[in-house]
């Protein structure tokens, strides 16, 4: 490649100067010229292949005009690479955009899933307590409260130690077994009320995470069309 410039000495010598448009301290001679006064025009520095040069220098010797011209179709077409290259970072720029929306459109997508099989347990729940009589808690006693400790103990688990607030459960065979702070052990069927008023409280609590999970649920079908959209028209472009 060789560089060349446009300026106003430049319709007599396409070498003149090497400068940047704008840059005063960069306007230096080129090696091969005589500098001078009224050389020093504004000028632009273009790279030119051997072929653009030979052009450039035939239509020097047609004139000034012709010379000219075909340094302005130079500079035209430099703006023109430049403008192009622009547009490829944009391009590319708004293509990176799109892929990460693509993932997070996979996430959700992934998540989706995941809440609507908690949805459907919660609703197997709901209609269980819903539709289940009521079936009272039962206390045990000493010998029953030693077996259920230690059938905790066979399953592999160990008794935290618990506040006069605080219960532990555990869940074997349809029965749950709570482990109270204050050592008393009770059983429950899993799943059913105990009393009217346990019913009522878990069907709401159940309700409201149901809510909660079925407002997360989407259908990103149409959002996932547009995104595809958008990247083949950039693609094409």
């Amino acid at each position: 490649m060789v560089s060349a410039v446009s300026s106003q000495a430049a319709t007599l010598n396409p070498l003149a100067y090497t400068a940047l448009d704008g840059d005063d301290n960069a306007k230096q001679p080129a090696s091969n010229t005589t500098p001078n006064d009224s050389d020093r025009g504004p000028a632009t520095q273009v790279s030119l292949s051997r072929d653009a040069l030979d052009r450039l220098l035939a239509a020097a010797k047609q004139g000034p005009d012709a010379a000219q011209q075909a340094v302005n179709a130079l500079l035209q077409a430099g703006e023109d690479r430049f403008a192009a290259g622009i547009q490829a970072v944009h391009r590319r720029g708004e293509l990176a955009k799109i892929n990460s929306q693509f993932t997070l459109l996979d996430l959700q997508d992934a998540r989706q899933a995941t809440n609507k099989a908690a949805l459907r347990a919660l609703q197997e729940g709901y209609d269980k307590m819903l539709n289940s009589p009521i079936s009272p808690e039962i206390t045990l006693n000493a010998a029953d409260t030693a077996k259920a400790l230690q059938m905790l103990k066979d399953a592999g688990r160990t008794l935290p130690p618990l506040g006069p607030n605080f219960t532990y459960g555990f869940v074997k065979d349809g029965i749950q077994y709570n482990f109270r702070g204050d050592g008393t052990v009770t059983t429950r069927k899993e799943g059913i009320a105990t009393s009217v008023e346990d019913q009522q409280k878990s069907l709401a609590t159940r309700r409201g995470m149901m809510d909660f999970i079925a407002n997360d649920i989407r259908d990103n079908s149409d959002a996932r069309a547009s995104l595809i959209a958008q990247r083949d028209a950039l693609i094409g472009q």
